[in-house]
């Protein structure tokens, strides 16, 4: 879901504690509806952990190498 320009998305995880993560390059898996895969990419932004919820607000992004 989309919101203020970023992705809002709640997942459940095998975790119990509650934690606050500010993130600009943690791993995380994207799957590419168009072509089918999944790949790991780069994500930016904020991850709440509650007892057994995961709450992250931000941006994928693709590494460019120069």
């Amino acid at each position: 879901m989309k919101l203020f320009n970023r992705n809002l998305d709640i997942s459940l995880i095998n975790g119990c504690g509650i934690f606050l993560e500010i993130s600009d390059s943690r791993c995380v898996w994207v799957y590419n509806s168009d072509s089918e895969e999944t790949t790991a990419m780069p994500f930016e932004g904020v991850l709440l952990y509650l007892p057994f919820i995961v709450i992250s607000w931000g941006n994928v992004y693709e590494e460019v190498e120069l």
